[in-house]
């Protein structure tokens, strides 16, 4: 789903919403050091987002999680040693109800299908990580998976 679907889909289920909320804790899982800076800038901008840690492979991702019980994972799916789908089997077995996020720069439904069955409940282009549209987009994804619209 494009980014902007996702900003659309935010404004339809936010609208008219006037709680003010807890910002949203986040690890950002990236092994491109750069990359992952430039997104935790993006979020922490984003008063709607607390970025609680960074992890740079898959077994550091697992770890973090568990120390820091994020609201949500944003999970590179190609990550050195555990790769992103390893990692979010292993923070699944640990807890199911763990959101997270996968993304990837391959246009491939397979890696899409593989981070389904090891239950991702969010999928993004790399290149959305970018956009300035990304808080939004997470915004959305995050939000639908709490009030339980997780297949929307």
């Amino acid at each position: 789903m494009a980014v902007d679907d996702h900003c659309r889909m935010l404004k339809a289920v936010l609208a008219g919403s006037a709680s003010v909320q807890a910002p949203i804790s986040i690890v950002i899982c990236e092994d491109d050091e750069r990359l992952a800076a430039l997104v935790a800038e993006l979020l922490d901008r984003d008063s709607r987002f607390t970025v609680v840690g960074t992890a740079r492979d898959g077994d550091a991702a697992v770890q973090l999680v568990e120390e820091r019980s994020p609201d949500l994972v944003l999970m590179d799916i190609g990550m050195p040693g555990r790769d992103g789908i390893e990692a979010t089997r292993a923070i699944h077995e640990r807890d199911a109800e763990q959101h997270v996020v996968i993304y990837t720069g391959s246009d491939e439904y397979a890696d899409v299908a593989r981070a389904d069955e090891v239950g991702a409940v969010g999928y993004l282009h790399k290149r959305a990580l970018t956009s300035p549209d990304l808080a939004d987009a997470l915004h959305v994804l995050h939000t639908n998976y709490a009030s339980g619209a997780r297949d929307a």
